[in-house]
């Protein structure tokens, strides 16, 4: 008797769950979008807009030359919607030295090479005298310094 009482009250409850389940599949594919119904016009006032200008310096290593490019930027044009405007920037040609670290050297006692440990621009390379990485040739290896080459400019590079 008491099985049938407990069928008697989850009987509704399933009939319940169900139909609120088929209600919102019914609602989902057969019912309107309340969005189609209405037509919002919008106005964009020109004057408050205003152009973004950039200029793009590019100074870095080309990565198929292996030089640094100097950028010439010449006058630009742009349109502001109402008035034009002549925007210019200054000729680079300025190249800058990479940020250079030295770690130290391995030395093999049996042959007397040297083979030092370098960080350039973040990226650390082991390198022995005559390599170069980045443009930064190798010119000698010591225990607490190491001489570098960059573009026909030379520089000692201590611990």
């Amino acid at each position: 008797m008491k099985k049938k009482k407990i069928i008697y009250l989850m009987l509704p409850v399933v009939i319940l769950v169900w139909g609120f389940v088929f209600y919102q599949l019914y609602t989902y594919f057969f019912s309107k979008p309340s969005i189609a119904n209405q037509e919002t016009t919008y106005r964009v006032n020109e004057d408050e807009i205003k152009r973004d200008t950039f200029s793009i310096v590019a100074n870095y290593r080309d990565p198929f030359l292996g030089a640094k490019t100097s950028v010439t930027n010449e006058a630009i044009k742009t349109n502001n919607y109402t008035s034009n405007k002549t925007v210019t920037s200054s000729k680079i040609t300025t190249d800058l030295w990479p940020s250079i670290e030295y770690h130290g050297m391995i030395k093999n006692n049996n042959s007397n090479k040297r083979v030092g440990i370098i960080k350039i621009d973040s990226k650390e390379f082991i390198v022995k005298e005559g390599d170069e990485k980045y443009d930064v040739k190798i010119i000698q290896i010591d225990k607490e310094e190491i001489k570098v080459r960059f573009q026909k400019e030379s520089r000692t590079v201590t611990k």
